[in-house]
């Protein structure tokens, strides 16, 4: 007989990182943190550190009422680190590093791109580390983003069943995506860029577990959006095990989510994490910024 699927139980620890510096308040019990009482334009050297700490533990933060300009967006995303090469646009203007995430009031489209579960541009052979949104204008309800803990979601698994994950290398290519939003849109669409559109239809190879350099931590490697095959099996062999895995990992119990408002800067880890956002605003401008972090290549 099978047991009925539950809810995972135990290993659940996303008590707030400490500092002196602001108030740490976690979002879930599987990860997430609003920081409060600071500004990140004010982050000195010791208040820097701690926040970078608190974000790879709970591995996404948020912070309302900062009214970034795209000047003190850039300026505070440098501190993280390396900007990554951005693998579909060039910025707005005098501000290279700072990417639009814009979907107009009378704008109706039946796919977004970030509509599925996916961590940002996997496909590349260093993808990014850290992405930093903000939000100046949106919906008053919807355009919620939920992020899942796949580190969380790798430590429930069986150990028989880690042991067979690791050594696997995972194939990650915007081919699959890129067909589904052509055949949804009836129309060709591709990055822009002849070279960065040949990268992300090759892909890239990836540990299905890797570990990430900051905290040690093992973390599934796996996308809904971008995951097209793991090198050596078949098609047939390898899509169950994808599904699987996608659909473990995802489960709610693992999950965080943001209703955003206009100000609200959110950040988070793509090393250890997969994020959606719903396309269930229609008739609703929503406004966003991104910057994306170098990552180097997974181990």
């Amino acid at each position: 007989m099978w047991e009925v699927r539950v809810t995972p139980a135990g290993g659940f620890d996303n008590h707030a990182e400490p500092s002196p510096h602001f108030e740490t308040l976690p979002l879930s019990g599987a990860m997430g943190a609003e920081i409060a009482g600071v500004r990140l334009t004010g982050l000195s050297d010791e208040a820097f550190a701690d926040f970078r700490a608190a974000l790879c533990r709970h591995k996404m933060l948020f912070l309302r009422d900062q009214h970034l300009s795209h000047a003190e967006h850039e300026e505070f995303a440098a501190r993280l680190g390396p900007f990554a090469v951005d693998a579909y646009t060039q910025g707005v203007p005098g501000h290279r590093e700072v990417h639009p995430i814009i979907k107009e009031a009378d704008e109706v489209t039946p796919s977004l791109f970030g509509g599925g579960w996916h961590t940002d541009s996997p496909f590349l052979p260093e993808p990014p580390s850290f992405t930093t949104l903000r939000q100046i204008e949106g919906p008053p309800y919807g355009g919620d983003t939920s992020w899942t803990n796949c580190a969380l979601a790798f430590r429930h698994l069986s150990k028989t069943y880690q042991d067979m994950l690791r050594g696997l290398r995972v194939h990650m290519s915007a081919a699959n995506n890129y067909a589904t939003q052509n055949k949804l849109r009836g129309e060709a669409i591709g990055f822009g860029d002849a070279a960065k559109h040949e990268q992300g239809m090759k892909g890239s190879f990836h540990p299905l577990v890797r570990t990430h350099p900051e905290t040690g931590e093992e973390s599934l490697y796996i996308c809904d959006t971008y995951t097209v095959g793991i090198e050596g099996m078949t098609t047939h062999e390898a899509k169950p095990l994808v599904d699987y895995l996608v659909q473990h990992t995802t489960q709610m119990a693992f999950t965080c989510r943001l209703r955003w408002q206009p100000g609200m800067v959110a950040l988070w880890d793509n090393r250890a994490t997969m994020h959606l956002g719903p396309n269930d605003y229609d008739g609703w401008r929503r406004e966003m910024y991104r910057t994306t972090t170098a990552g180097g290549v997974p181990v």
